[in-house]
């Protein structure tokens, strides 16, 4: 098993790409296009002919060198692999990061086992899926009783959907109800990037929860599509529409189109687990792993 360290200039584009795509356990955020646009650094590791990848995104410090972080708009990384992920492949990969990288604080993906005994601290974070391959009648039956109390709530409002909306004017919203999450103006052009290459690819669209009469926005959304999921890029609602349930209005509106089809929608960690576990998904564990400079060695 030969891993060796690439940096970002020397990948393979097409071959990182199939990987990721063919691999048990890919997602969104290991596709190229997408960590081009969210992870200003990143380097990687690569088994053999690319038949498993591992991006290792970087940020310089100006007295330490360089350190692994977890993008925020990426949830996970870790292991790619057509491979089963094993505990000992999973560990093979820790241990070929190079000591250049001062310290990590990286998350990898649902399906990567954390081995045992490692020096560094494992924190286990949660996500949220729910399964859509059954009859919305079969969902509903699954909603808690106090989401369903904003669901109606919401209809008696009038509330309105519609995707006619444009990536910018949801980075300009999320940047308003949300700013201090949307200060970085990495991130803030980041998402629009993000939503503009997956219109292109035909991998996404917007959705937006519209006040009656009007038609002042009250939530927006934009969903992704990867690997059999619907994936909630980032939700947002105003005050007003936080009142008056926007946001299960418009995730209710999507469980609906996409009800009896073989997909998932993962709620990205993105949505208050509240939310999340009102419409019945599931917890979906993953682990974030973190290493100060100056630790001991890896083994």
């Amino acid at each position: 098993m030969e891993i060796k360290l690439l940096r970002r200039k020397e990948i393979d584009k097409v071959k990182w790409n199939s990987c990721v795509h063919y691999a048990t356990n890919g997602n969104i955020f290991g596709y190229m296009w997408y960590l081009d646009h969210i992870a200003k650094d990143w380097d990687a590791l690569v088994e053999g002919d690319y038949e498993s990848v591992f991006p290792l995104v970087w940020k310089e410090r100006r007295f330490s060198g360089r350190d692994l972080h977890q993008p925020r708009l990426i949830r996970e990384l870790g292991v790619y692999s057509i491979h089963v992920l094993s505990k000992p492949r999973v560990q093979r990969f820790l241990q070929a990061i190079p000591e250049e990288y001062r310290s990590i604080d990286i998350a990898l993906n649902e399906q990567n086992p954390v081995p045992e005994g490692l020096p560094f601290q494992a924190e286990e974070q949660t996500n949220h899926q729910l399964f859509l391959n059954r009859p919305y009648e079969e969902l509903a039956d699954g909603f808690s009783r106090g989401l369903l109390e904003q669901l109606q709530k919401a209809e008696d409002a009038g509330l309105a959907l519609s995707s006619n909306v444009k990536p910018e004017q949801i980075a300009a919203f999320y940047q308003e109800h949300l700013p201090r999450r949307a200060q970085d103006e990495e991130v803030f052009h980041g998402m629009q990037r993000v939503m503009y290459n997956a219109l292109h690819r035909g991998w996404g669209f917007a959705s937006t929860v519209l006040r009656p009469g009007d038609a002042a926005v009250l939530a927006v959304n934009f969903f992704l599509f990867s690997h059999g999921k619907v994936v909630s890029f980032m939700p947002v609602a105003s005050a007003e529409g936080e009142e008056a349930g926007a946001l299960p209005h418009l995730f209710n509106g999507l469980i609906r189109q996409h009800a009896g089809r073989p997909a998932i929608l993962d709620f990205n960690a993105s949505v208050p687990t509240a939310v999340a576990e009102g419409f019945g998904a599931r917890p979906n564990p993953f682990f974030r792993l973190r290493k100060k400079a100056g630790a001991l060695g890896w083994w």
